[in-house]
């Protein structure tokens, strides 16, 4: 890895604990340890992962594409995670809902979903599509989704008709 991308990642480590300390004054109380990453890949900037144990990963080669908005926004966004999944748990809380917004809020960060980073020579993986039909119109899968459909380990349905998705 190049040195700049090592001072990139202490840079965000830093950041990052930063926004952790901020979290805890806001909510009033220690959250856990988050264990911070740098092998995300594709072109997500950031993750958050609560189980088994709290994690955070970033995606260098967004980070080093666009570096003073990446610190800017995805450091927040990913602790904005880590405190929801600490004071509400996982079930029955949508990622980016109204909890998840009020933490950004506080923090005074624009709760946005999705970034907005050019993404032109990042590397991202494409997964191939597969068509799928039900009563009402034709959907397209993921690889992952159509391998868990073949398998029998998953069944999707149309949230339209409720129907089940079937090969096309």
């Amino acid at each position: 890895m190049k040195p700049l991308h090592r001072e990139m990642q202490a840079e965000l480590v830093a950041l990052t604990h930063r926004w952790l300390e901020r979290a805890e004054r806001w909510c009033g109380q220690p959250l856990a340890p988050v264990e911070i990453r740098f092998d995300l890949q594709g072109a997500a900037a950031g993750q958050y992962r609560a189980f088994p144990l709290p994690c955070i990963r970033y995606n260098m080669a967004v980070a080093a594409a666009q570096f003073e908005t990446f610190r800017s926004q995805t450091p927040p966004h990913e602790v904005a995670h880590h405190v929801v999944a600490q004071l509400h748990g996982e079930r029955g809380v949508k990622p980016h809902g109204k909890e998840w917004w009020a933490v950004m809020n506080a923090f005074g960060v624009a709760p946005r979903r999705c970034h907005e980073f050019d993404l032109d020579g990042v590397p991202v993986r494409r997964q191939r599509r597969f068509r799928y039909r039900c009563a009402c119109r034709e959907h397209e899968l993921s690889a992952t989704r159509h391998n868990r459909v073949r398998r029998g380990r998953a069944r999707y349905f149309c949230r339209a008709c409720g129907e089940a998705l079937k090969p096309a």
